[in-house]
């Protein structure tokens, strides 16, 4: 997720990755943590949401090159984006309008997993879960748990055609393991890795023993049924 540190890539660039369009108009905008998470290292992106339909969102991305401590600092054309910020152990998200005037800056919240947290699988070596609301059907292992899916919001009224959803250990502090279903803002290269299933991709930022217990699991129950009532 990545603009290099220090400089800013699209200014670098020139012209806008995968659409085409000149940065002869961006502005200096400034995004930094909410908070109480100012120094935390993440990675950071700024996804545009009001790109034509044929337009490859994932190369139309202005990203920074490695996980940053402090303020990102970028260039970035008027318009709205969804800015989003991961470290191992948070997601951080903010939907904003860039005006065309400079000295724009953004606080950007933490996701609050806790209150999102749907289903958790704890009486049952593994549990077997439907989500009435998407259709998306699935395991747990114990001790797991999982947000709420959802079809993300692409922009300008568009809705991704395949599912999304968190799966992760559900256990207290840092280092936990996590799969995301689908992620709509995920660069393999710098969050981590990723690995086909049945209905997208699974993506994690390491598999390690109990990232890949969970990924046995989860991976061949996951399935899209009829959805609603």
């Amino acid at each position: 997720m990545k603009p290099c540190a220090g400089a800013l890539l699209a200014l670098g660039l020139g012209v806008w990755l995968g659409v085409g369009a000149a940065w002869a108009d961006a502005v200096p905008v400034t995004f930094a943590l909410e908070p109480g998470h100012e120094d935390k290292s993440v990675s950071w992106s700024a996804t545009p949401l009001d790109l034509p339909m044929d337009v490859d969102i994932i190369a139309a991305m202005i990203m920074e090159p490695g996980p940053i401590a402090g303020p990102w600092q970028v260039a970035l054309e008027p318009g709205s984006y969804l800015v989003s910020a991961f470290s191992e152990a948070d997601v951080f998200e903010l939907t904003v309008v860039v005006e065309a005037n400079a000295n724009q800056s953004y606080n950007v919240p933490a996701l609050n997993l806790t209150q999102q947290v749907a289903y958790h699988c704890k009486d049952a070596p593994i549990c077997r879960l439907q989500d009435d609301e998407t259709g998306l059907s699935f395991a747990l292992p114990q001790g797991w748990g999982a947000e709420q899916p959802y079809f993300a919001d692409l922009g300008t009224g568009e809705v991704a055609a395949e599912v999304s959803g968190v799966f992760f250990e559900d256990v207290e502090g840092d280092g936990a393991a996590v799969w995301f279903l689908n992620p709509v803002d995920w660069i393999e290269d710098d969050n981590g890795p990723c690995l086909e299933v049945p209905i997208g991709i699974l993506c994690s930022f390491e598999i390690g023993p109990a990232a890949q217990a969970g990924f046995d699991v989860i991976a061949p129950s996951l399935a899209v049924g009829p959805s609603g009532p």
